[in-house]
């Protein structure tokens, strides 16, 4: 009988727990629509380039991932370097330190109206729902808010810049 009660209670706390979990919310693979993002300023733009047709280049990094600061810094001059009409690029930082954040970008030379910083609990939500945990990349991110490209290299970005 106990073992029974034991198994009834497991399985209630499994359905109760389950129950709240979307796995096609948090899933950012290619092909799935790209999670919303716990920044109003982000979330815009993106927003704004859906209805305007254009993709968008979704950076994250931060100081101390040299991998996702030079990708940035590629990024960042791959744009300036092509200016494609059809492509914005939207970058999200998680350095705790908002000044540490603003010397790196005017350092790096990256343009401050793509650069956010996000930190405390808006900076785990997104690190969360984008499943950052492992590391940070980059997406890109089609017109209809679907995730065409991890990592996308430059030649990715030229095919969709035709």
């Amino acid at each position: 009988m106990k073992k029974t009660v034991l198994l009834f209670a497991l399985f209630i706390g499994l359905l109760i727990t389950s129950s709240g979990f979307n796995r096609t919310s948090l899933n950012t693979s290619i092909g799935k629509s790209a999670p919303d993002l716990a920044l109003d300023k982000i979330e815009q733009v993106i927003k704004q380039n859906e209805d305007s047709d254009k993709y968008v280049l979704l950076a994250f990094w931060s100081a101390s991932d040299g991998a996702s600061r030079a990708a940035v810094n590629n990024y960042n001059s791959w744009i300036n370097s092509n200016r494609p009409a059809n492509i914005d690029f939207v970058s999200v930082n998680f350095d705790k330190s908002e000044s540490l954040f603003h010397a790196i970008v005017k350092q790096d030379s990256l343009d401050p109206s793509r650069q956010f910083n996000v930190s405390g609990n808006v900076a785990r939500q997104i690190i969360n729902d984008y499943h950052l945990d492992d590391g940070y990349g980059s997406l890109l991110i089609d017109p209809e808010g679907v995730i065409v490209a991890h990592n996308p290299t430059d030649s990715r970005l030229e095919e969709v810049a035709i």
